[in-house]
């Protein structure tokens, strides 16, 4: 499985990007697997909240799957793609239950967009975030807009044009994580932030998250469309 479903804790649904092999890339089978399970944690009374992860503890993902082979001609199928990961960042973003992303290893382009689009993200020590896109000439008005949201100007810069990762403790510093654990603590500190937010009383939560996102939703959407007109009027893979 792409995804892994553990609904072991009471309230707390876990979803473990699964393909530990391939740096957990987001493949479309992963993408559609966790879009269909947040809109079932949506639904579900009894879930609580969301503890996003990845499989493996060397890379919580590298990003769209690049090798995947959709069968369509390239200019099609990085369409698609930057389609799916549209998708993906909104069902993370528009889950009106708590999401805290944990994160270990390292958060790479479309990953690390997915991972901050939770209302939470816990880093362990040696965790890092990069975003390579401009180093492979792909304009990202997404990632701008993404890591803009949380860290601001200047974390949007230094990641997206100068292409500079950051460490976990560089991240907390920019206000791109929430907290940083090493790796002993990481997982219970995650289960409690989980457990404190979907302590809190559903409907406020929702309501709030929904009108606290609703600008930063707006931006995602103009910079999908700016990036799609990147993209046709030049030889980019625009994302």
């Amino acid at each position: 499985m792409t995804l892994l479903i553990d609904h072991a804790d009471p309230g707390i649904l876990r979803l473990t990007l699964n393909r530990p092999q391939a740096a957990n890339a987001l493949s479309r089978a992963m993408q559609d697997a966790l879009v269909a399970s947040l809109a079932d944690a949506a639904a579900d009374s009894a879930t609580r909240a969301v503890l996003l992860t990845g499989a493996g503890g060397r890379v919580f993902s590298a990003g769209a799957d690049l090798r995947e082979d959709l069968g369509l001609p390239v200019p099609e199928a990085k369409k698609l793609r930057r389609a799916l990961l549209l998708r993906s960042i909104l069902a993370v973003l528009d889950c009106p239950k708590p999401v805290v992303a944990m994160v270990r290893g390292k958060c790479v382009g479309g990953g690390a967009m997915l991972a901050l689009m939770a209302d939470e993200v816990l880093l362990e020590s040696g965790a890092s975030i990069a975003m390579p896109e401009i180093a492979l000439a792909m304009p990202s008005p997404l990632g701008i807009t993404i890591i803009g949201a949380r860290g601001g100007r200047q974390a949007a810069h230094r990641l997206m044009q100068a292409n500079q990762p950051m460490d976990a403790q560089a991240a907390q510093a920019a206000g791109l994580a929430d907290a940083v654990h090493g790796d002993a603590a990481l997982d219970e500190a995650a289960q409690s932030r989980a457990a404190a937010l979907g302590a809190m009383d559903a409907t406020a939560y929702a309501t709030n998250k929904r009108w606290l996102n609703a600008p930063l939703r707006a931006r995602i959407i103009a910079a999908a469309q700016a990036a799609e007109a990147a993209h046709a009027t030049g030889p980019h893979d625009a994302h």
